[in-house]
């Protein structure tokens, strides 16, 4: 009778764990899926600054006071472009707020460039025509930058140009990456780069066009494997085929039964 007991409490332990198997599969396979983040907690900013080049003044010096005598005003640490926007249009000469300083973006100068990268969630497409990447140009005077992508920080994508249209408008520019490219929803990509385009207002120490966040409004996880022989890491997109997850459930619950069969043989022999 104890041999019964056994064999059926062994029995129902290897359905539960096919069953939380199941369960834990298509939960991972559906929150792996690419998806637009909308809740403010968990969008997706850049998180890592890769380089940064600062372009040129016609004026470093010129405003309200030397910008070189007041570390306030030296708005050319990259840093201040990574995380959340907190820039708003109050903040400028004709806002309530203070103007906005080193603590809220970073200005690139003429034909200047900041590199950044998204560690944790990767920009991708969306498969449509929704906006996939964001970003917050900021201040006064409406300025534009050219965009580009890369999956690798080797190969470049140009994704066009960011123009915010309107000097009211808080909220920066979006940008359409399918439209560009056509792998842009099979592929990740954790870097992005933002170049003055050489043609904005450069008269004072904030020349040029500003940064204040980049946004991957469309992402999905990154995968950093690396081999038992080789010590180069592999980003990949982390998102099973869902075929795939059916054959091996499939086979797993095939063993299951076998492995039941002969208890269950057992079981009957023992209670004749």
């Amino acid at each position: 009778m104890a041999n019964i007991t056994t064999s059926r409490c062994f029995k129902s332990l290897l359905l539960t764990l096919v069953s939380m198997t199941i369960g834990t599969t298509f939960f991972n396979v559906k929150s792996a899926q690419s998806n637009p983040i909308d809740s403010e907690e968990t969008k997706v900013y850049a998180d890592k600054v890769i380089d940064y080049r600062r372009g040129d003044s016609n004026n470093w010096d010129k405003f309200s006071g030397k910008a070189d005598n007041s570390s306030r005003w030296q708005v050319y640490d990259p840093e201040s472009a990574l995380g959340a926007p907190n820039w708003t249009s109050e903040m400028t000469s004709q806002g309530d707020l203070e103007q906005w300083d080193k603590e809220i973006g970073t200005s690139l100068g003429k034909e200047g460039s900041l590199t950044v990268e998204f560690t944790n969630k990767a920009l991708t497409g969306s498969g449509d025509e929704k906006v996939d990447l964001w970003i917050y140009e900021i201040g006064g005077v409406v300025e534009t930058v050219d965009v580009e992508i890369s999956p690798d920080n080797e190969i470049w994508y140009s994704i066009g140009r960011a123009d915010r249209k309107n000097k009211q408008n808080d909220t920066g520019v979006g940008i359409d990456i399918d439209s560009y490219l056509s792998i842009a929803s099979e592929t990740l990509f954790p870097f992005v780069r933002v170049t003055d385009t050489g043609r904005n207002k450069y008269n004072n120490f904030k020349s040029g066009s500003d940064i204040d966040a980049i946004e991957a409004i469309y992402n999905s996880p990154i995968e950093i494997t690396s081999s038992v022989f080789s010590s180069n890491l592999v980003v990949s997109e982390s998102v099973p085929e869902p075929s795939s997850i059916i054959g091996l459930l499939s086979l797993g619950i095939v063993a299951i039964s076998r492995l039941i069969k002969p208890l269950q043989k057992s079981d009957s022999e023992k209670t004749v």
